[in-house]
């Protein structure tokens, strides 16, 4: 396992600091120091202040050995300057912050070819201003190469990244059309999605998997889950999509969320959000990461659609009526800074307590939509098709109808009257 020492300027800030030594630990690094500074903002030149960095770099020299070399991991996003001012300070210690180690555990989870060119074309897009500044500061005879190369090498490489970056966001906009394709099938069909969002390990592909008698990998490691994944189900009768999400995380930087926009454009044009939060962790932890989904909401537009909060992880919680505080403080935090109608439901998605409460609360929000199919039929197979029709008109032996159906009858009928060799004229959703 690798080797890492980590630096915060948020000591006071107990979840965050766990958070990041869990994330290292996902990435595959084993933590085996932290340095710590309260300070407001990062210092301009290093991020910690120069005293810091002095003993940062007496730690990280005495676990670096002849086999095992060492990571800086900064909570934070580092600016160019500050990480070539450690680098020149540090000497051969591998740097990379906030954004490098989450894009390192996407990159471990990736699975589908989109999610791996979201993944590249955020880490070129991260990695453009250092080369911007490495250019700067080769020029001004500060830095004598940069990864061993010359001033031209660096500077061609610079062009082969922003051609690699236009072909990736080429590559995107091509799936992203054949996303909003597949939603706008769905919307035609009636079918409402339900997409299951929330920080993440709070529990959401569990509950994906309870609901749709899924069996999608589930595991403690964080960002389990990349690409969207989405299963139909039955909701009281009516057909729904229930769409598991990638996990939020709080200061998550603009480059991630602009990589990853076609992926979350999903959770923009969902009908119903299903909110997880894991209620057995701390007051304050879940009010941060609360913080953390309103702020992505924010930043992909996701406003006015009901909102279920289920507070996950009830079986871990002893008295109900701490589960039921929590819940109230989300609820509260919530109802002010987000403007669509909210409900609240407790379970146990591992134990499957509490999930048919969920489900006539999703019914609440979800009613069966009415869809006319107007079409031509032999007569001979009228009767053949399941669903009141009004007959409109009729001549030699075919017959001019329009039938009413419900959302969820719509793909049977359709394909009813398929089978009896109608034509369809229009399909066209009443209510």
């Amino acid at each position: 396992m690798k080797k890492a020492v980590i630096v915060t300027l948020n000591p006071k800030n107990k979840g965050r600091v766990k958070e990041l030594i869990a994330l290292a630990e996902t990435a595959g690094y084993r933590v085996v120091d932290l340095i710590a500074q309260n300070r407001k903002r990062p210092d301009s030149k290093f991020f910690i202040g120069r005293g810091k960095v002095e003993q940062l770099k007496h730690i990280v020299n005495k676990y670096i050995t002849q086999k095992d070399k060492v990571t800086v991991i900064v909570d934070g996003s580092l600016k160019p300057i500050q990480y070539f001012n450690l680098v020149k300070t540090l000497g051969n210690v591998g740097i990379i912050d906030r954004v490098q180690l989450i894009l390192e555990i996407f990159d471990k989870h990736a699975g589908s070819k989109e999610a791996k060119l979201q993944i590249e074309l955020a880490r070129l897009k991260h990695i453009i201003p250092i080369i911007k500044e490495w250019v700067r500061q080769r020029k001004l005879g500060e830095l004598p190469g940069f990864l061993g190369a010359g001033k031209y090498k660096v500077e061609s490489y610079y062009l082969l990244i922003k051609r690699r970056i236009a072909h990736i966001e080429r590559e995107l906009k091509k799936i992203r059309k054949q996303r909003e394709k597949l939603r706008k099938q769905r919307h035609e069909l009636g079918l409402r999605t339900i997409a299951i969002v929330g920080y993440t390990s709070a529990g959401k592909t569990t509950l994906f998997n309870v609901l749709t008698g899924e069996s999608k990998k589930i595991g403690k490691e964080l960002f389990t889950t990349l690409s969207p994944k989405v299963k139909s189900a039955f909701i009281n009768g009516i057909k729904v999509l229930f769409l598991d999400t990638v996990g939020f995380i709080d200061y998550v930087p603009i480059e991630i969320i602009e990589a990853f926009y076609s992926t979350l454009e999903e959770i923009v044009d969902a009908e119903v959000l299903i909110l997880v939060i894991d209620i057995s962790e701390e007051h304050s932890e879940i009010l941060r990461k609360m913080r953390g989904v309103i702020e992505t909401f924010t930043k992909i537009g996701v406003s006015g659609k009901p909102m279920i909060i289920v507070a996950n992880k009830i079986d871990l919680v002893r008295n109900f009526s701490e589960i039921v505080e929590k819940a109230r403080e989300v609820y509260k935090a919530l109802s002010t800074s987000y403007d669509g109608p909210l409900a609240t439901t407790y379970v146990s998605a591992l134990n499957r307590i509490g999930i048919d409460n969920l489900k006539n609360t999703l019914a609440m929000f979800i009613k069966a939509k009415t869809f006319s199919i107007t079409a031509t039929i032999p007569e001979n197979s009228l009767y053949k098709v399941k669903a009141p029709f009004i007959l409109a008109k009729k001549k030699d032996s075919l017959c001019y109808c329009i039938f009413e159906v419900k959302d969820y009858e719509l793909n049977s009928i359709i394909s009813e009257l398929k089978k009896c060799t109608a034509k369809i004229l229009e399909i066209r959703r009443v209510q």
